[in-house]
């Protein structure tokens, strides 16, 4: 006999495929490194994105980029770059050409980031809403 749980309605998490998640933290660790500024051994800072991760390693980190997205995204800017790595992934393109990292990975982080902004940071929302299209509904 089983003890009682008492988990009606609660979200489950089981129904989540971690592996094809896989392709979205990639991406999330490569903005991790491109948003981090470091302190070189000359005292100069210099920002992930102009230094490797193998020769970063073992420098200062001035600040973390980890949780950059965190700070705010404009719905606008996640959901144009939503469109433009679907649409390169439609066109037959598996990888971004900057990151060299999957689409696929790039479409899930910005729909994350997406879902994040409108669940709290509502101040992010700058969709222009037409007036005209509503009205003639």
């Amino acid at each position: 006999m089983a003890g009682d749980r008492f988990n009606t309605g609660k979200l489950k998490w089981s129904l989540v495929s971690w592996k094809a998640l896989a392709p979205m933290v990639r991406v999330l660790m490569f903005g991790a490194h491109k948003y981090t500024t470091f302190k070189r051994d000359d005292g100069i800072n210099v920002k992930g994105d102009q230094i490797s991760k193998e020769d970063s390693k073992g420098l200062e980190v001035v600040t973390s980029g980890a949780n950059n997205w965190k700070k705010g995204l404009k719905y606008t800017e996640l959901t144009e770059s939503l469109q433009r790595h679907l649409n390169a992934f439609i066109d037959g393109e598996d990888n971004d050409p900057e990151s060299k990292l999957s689409h696929v990975g790039h479409i899930l982080c910005n729909a994350m980031f997406l879902s994040y902004m409108s669940m709290f940071k509502k101040d992010m929302d700058d969709r222009y809403i037409d007036l005209n299209i509503k009205e003639n509904e």
